[in-house]
């Protein structure tokens, strides 16, 4: 019995050794690649807020300048049923009342989807006595797109690094075997626009909200991946 013991062990010790010499450790080597990019926005989402209010004693009410706005988006090109809404169901409309007058606010919430367009909106804006106009979001249309493209980059600088590194020795990356999306903790904007490119409006209203800042400005999105990777050497 204890012969049998002892040639199961040395069959079971030449198999293990076997497979060692044929499944050899795989030879690798880990590297980092980045990659990154700055996207100019190309869509602009704006608070527009409109003042019911009094002039030549005469009151100048939330529709009738509601009317005006539209009319005068759809001439700069905006699509109104689509890029103009209410801001949030809570400023439908409110009013307030102050001595005599009885007056109103509405905010609505506009897309722009070209940047050439901002400095005509502030214009519309000026001419229609808008209360407020306020630059609440930019974007970029293919964000998605720019996004892949810039960590396909990042693999591909991975795998540049892995050869030229292998290739002060005589030798080159493989196949592949590990690759992972590293978190970056990059701010997202970077770069301010400067007012050269997108004008300053200010209010005529100021007096309302003195503290306030009604210069419109952007930034730049920066876009940038970190890919982890490791190559068979070959």
């Amino acid at each position: 019995m204890k012969k049998l013991f002892l040639v199961g062990a040395v069959m079971c010790a030449l198999v293990c050794l076997g497979a060692a010499q044929t499944n050899p450790e795989r030879r690798v080597i880990e590297v980092t690649g980045s990659a990154e990019r700055l996207v100019t926005p190309d869509e602009f989402t704006f608070k527009i807020t409109l003042n019911e209010r009094m002039e030549n004693k005469q009151k100048v009410t939330i529709e009738q300048q509601e009317g005006l706005l539209r009319n005068e988006l759809s001439a700069l090109g905006v699509d109104v049923a689509k890029d103009l809404s209410i801001y949030d169901i809570s400023s439908t409309y409110f009013r307030q009342k102050k001595v005599k007058d009885v007056l109103g606010t509405k905010d609505y919430r506009l897309k722009i989807r070209d940047l050439n367009r901002i400095a005509r909106l502030q214009e519309i804006a000026d001419r229609l006595n808008v209360a407020r106009l306020d630059l609440i979001e930019s974007e970029h249309s293919e964000i998605t797109r720019l996004r892949r493209e810039t960590k396909m980059d990042a693999i591909k600088a991975a795998k540049e690094k892995a050869n030229y590194l292998l290739g002060s020795i005589g030798q080159r990356a493989g196949m592949a075997i590990y690759i992972k999306e590293e978190p970056d903790e990059q701010p997202r904007y970077l770069s301010n626009i400067s007012s050269n490119t997108v004008a300053n409006y200010q209010s005529n209203s100021r007096s309302s909200s003195s503290d306030s800042d009604d210069s419109l400005s952007f930034s730049e999105i920066k876009l940038r991946y970190v890919i982890v990777a490791k190559f068979e050497i070959e």
